[in-house]
């Protein structure tokens, strides 16, 4: 039924003609009405506001929001590739999402904004709906009362799209020049830093199921969002208009669940990680980090599984945190068992031996023999042809022996 209202809606908007049967209606009640909310008036214009409380026992997937542990620390280091100590006030944070009539551009327009924060009960969202576009300053001058300089922002791809449209309205309308806040967490970025190697699309929705375990039902396409606003403008027909709030209630709850998710698991990986995808995709955030110690404390324990799953990728980032923690001897045991394998990663392997034996050990003629035995397995990148040419000539140099084009 719903991709049926869909369909219609999309098909064609109808236009102002058409909406004469309503025209002695207050919009302003309709909407309200519609969507729950309440009606707030000012001189410069009017608006509806939605407050949406959720208790304890509300389950959002796979947990409860009674059920997430509140001592979890929220660290600025847990979104960002570098290292960041700021351990964020759960009060202060600010969820935050949009729906607008495009994609962007001066002439979009945000017609629903939406806020949630942490309460001592659970979590409350809040969403301003635009009735008609000249109430739009009237909307934007109240909402501009939720953000101060002591918000923590969290968003999905905000920084790159709802805040910039969000700035340039408030500029459009005399609200406000410079919006300031204390910071902002796009998690878009640290999702995809975790999990884009698993499940691959890191659109929220994906996210929510993949991630989360949360499945919408009967959920509103977002690219359909905007005709849905345009029909309620041209006709006062509130048809699907409750499903974009709804649309846009669930972004913002989802975002809440999702910072958290990414909290508990930065912030103990060795317990929470469950996925060799995700193992390394952290482990490769912790090298950018120079974060070496930490990568034995998160895969020593999972290691024999990452044997019997012969993940040797992950596990010749194990031996590479081994060799610069100074254990070299643990690494090179790995770099042994893998070239015993046919994998890809063997050829890694015995360059890392040839290494090893040439600087460490100053055996020549077992680099030597490693470095031939990765001549037939050598990826056809140049780079490494070149490497590994130079390596053979190097070696049989030391060795004595003339020297033969690889």
């Amino acid at each position: 039924m719903l991709r049926d209202k869909l369909n219609r809606l999309s098909g064609h908007i109808v236009g102002p003609e058409s909406g004469a049967d309503d025209e002695y209606r207050d919009r302003y009640h309709i909407a309200a009405e519609c969507l729950r909310g309440e009606i707030c008036a000012r001189d410069e214009g009017t608006f509806v506001k939605i407050v949406t409380d959720f208790d304890p026992v509300y389950r959002h997937g796979e947990i409860a929001l009674g059920d997430l542990d509140r001592t979890v620390p929220y660290r600025s280091g847990h979104f960002m590739s570098e290292m960041a100590e700021t351990v964020y006030d759960p009060g202060n944070l600010l969820f935050f999402d949009m729906e607008t009539t495009g994609l962007g551009g001066s002439g979009t327009v945000a017609f629903l904004i939406g806020f949630g924060s942490v309460t001592p009960e659970g979590f409350q969202v809040r969403q301003y709906f635009l009735p008609d576009y000249p109430d739009e300053a009237a909307m934007l001058e109240t909402l501009r009362s939720e953000i101060d300089e002591k918000t923590i922002i969290v968003s999905y791809n905000g920084k790159t799209f709802d805040m910039p449209i969000l700035r340039d309205r408030m500029i459009i309308n005399r609200v406000e020049r410079n919006l300031t806040f204390a910071d902002h967490v796009d998690l878009l970025h640290s999702t995809r830093r975790l999990f884009r190697r698993r499940i691959g699309s890191c659109s929220l929705g994906n996210i929510e199921r993949e991630v989360l375990g949360f499945h919408r039902v009967d959920d509103l396409p977002g690219e359909l969002v905007p005709p849905v606003y345009f029909n309620w403008l041209a006709t006062s027909d509130t048809e699907l208009l409750n499903k974009v709030v709804e649309h846009n209630l669930y972004d913002i709850v989802s975002l809440y669940f999702l910072l958290h998710h990414l909290s508990v698991l930065m912030e103990n990986p060795s317990v929470e990680m469950r996925e060799a995808d995700d193992m390394l995709s952290l482990v490769r955030v912790m090298e950018k980090r120079r974060e070496h110690g930490a990568i034995p404390r998160l895969l020593e324990q999972c290691e024999p599984a990452l044997w019997d799953e012969r993940r040797f990728d992950v596990l010749m980032h194990l031996a590479l945190a081994y060799k610069r923690t100074g254990q070299i001897d643990r690494a090179v045991l790995i770099w042994r068992k893998i070239t015993a394998t046919t994998a890809s990663e063997t050829f890694f392997a015995r360059i890392e031996l040839a290494k090893y034996f040439e600087h460490r050990r100053r055996d020549i003629a077992s680099a030597l023999a490693h470095t031939m035995a990765a001549e037939p397995i050598c990826p056809s990148i140049l780079s490494f042809e070149t490497d590994l040419e130079r390596r053979l000539r190097r070696l049989r140099k030391k060795q004595g022996s003339p020297e033969s084009p690889v």
